[in-house]
């Protein structure tokens, strides 16, 4: 946040229209930052964590993350103060979610959370899920219809302009 204040301080930077993305860990902080500000007007969240202790479970790197994180049962308190579903009803910041139903670094029940969340709490949602994909998006046509789902969601909400789907949709 202390770049994006950085970055805004510029004299040809518009504070009022700005936006965060971020994939895998960097879609954990898009997720993180949605629950902590409502300074972006919309926020792109790519493979990204939503509830730490089910991702504890469900990832593949589950020894790992253990390992650096604790276990969810005797440290709570690291669960607790960097989950961001704790802290969902904050979030008011219209998101798109994006996301590979083969993902096992961070499988796709993390993503189908965070939607369940927003709907719940009526905040904008539109959710991209390439169930063949994997953590990384990869084949040609899903690149080009994520890059143009992606652009139009930020035109949409950052530029105020008219919401195109994507012919390829």
């Amino acid at each position: 946040m202390a770049l994006t204040d950085a970055a805004l301080a510029r004299d040809d930077l518009d504070a009022t229209r700005t936006a965060l993305a971020g994939w895998s860990y960097g879609g954990y902080l898009a997720n993180r930052a949605a629950t902590l500000t409502d300074r972006f007007k919309a926020i792109v969240s790519a493979a990204g964590m939503w509830n730490l202790e089910a991702f504890q479970i469900e990832t593949d790197l589950h020894a790992y993350f253990h390992e650096i994180f604790g276990d969810p049962r005797t440290r709570r308190e690291r669960y607790e103060a960097n989950s961001p579903h704790f802290d969902a009803a904050k979030m008011t910041t219209p998101m798109l979610i994006v996301h590979g139903g083969k993902d096992h670094r961070v499988p796709v029940g993390q993503a189908l959370g965070l939607h369940s969340d927003l709907q719940r709490l009526g905040v904008p949602v539109r959710f991209l899920h390439f169930p063949d994909e994997g953590h990384v998006i990869g084949a040609p046509n899903h690149i080009r219809l994520m890059y143009e789902t992606v652009l139009n969601f930020l035109d949409h909400h950052v530029l105020d302009q008219e919401w195109r789907r994507p012919a390829m949709l």
